[in-house]
């Protein structure tokens, strides 16, 4: 039930990304990824990995392309993050830690996304996006609006998190 209300958390945030921020121009923003970096840090791997794989597939099925480059290079900018958090950040939230784990996801989601990209090439799978424009253009507009976003996002998130809480507490209390 958990990963359902994930779905839908998720699936709301692309609606809104979609819907209603690409319309007014703030198309660079990516809130599925600001939701993996605070999933980084205040989930446990196990469900920061399911965040990431629903959101990165959900992205992947909005984008049209066949490939899943985006799911990977999402998994692959969670797991470098999940291990910097843990291994060379203090890992308790505040908003320095939240800052600086949105700008570095957003970082290694672009790095990783022209390292895979370019992986891909070798199978003729690859997308050959202007790498220029790719990382002087959207790199620092999607960093700026990811992290403006990133305060929201971590109260949406805490609000999912809680209504998952009850909703499991609730099917506890019902087996029982």
């Amino acid at each position: 039930m958990r990963n359902i209300i994930w779905f839908l958390a998720l699936f709301f945030l692309l609606f809104i990304q979609g819907g209603i921020l690409v319309p007014l121009r703030i198309a660079p923003v990516n809130m599925i990824l600001v939701i993996v970096a605070i999933a980084v840090i205040l989930s446990d791997f196990k469900q920061g990995l399911v965040i990431t794989i629903i959101g990165g597939l959900l992205l992947d099925f909005v984008s049209g392309s066949p490939d899943g480059l985006i799911s990977i290079s999402l998994l692959s900018a969670f797991l470098i993050l999940h291990v910097v958090m843990h291994e060379i950040l203090s890992r308790e939230p505040n908003r320095f830690i939240l800052v600086s784990a949105v700008a570095t996801g957003t970082v290694l989601y672009f790095l990783a996304f022209i390292v895979v990209d370019r992986l891909f090439s070798l199978f003729h799978l690859a997308q050959n996006p202007d790498m220029r424009y790719l990382l002087t253009v959207l790199l620092p507009l999607a960093l700026m609006w990811n992290l403006i976003f990133a305060y929201p996002l971590l109260r949406y998130y805490s609000w999912v998190q809680n209504l998952a809480s009850k909703i499991r507490a609730g099917e506890e209390t019902i087996q029982v």
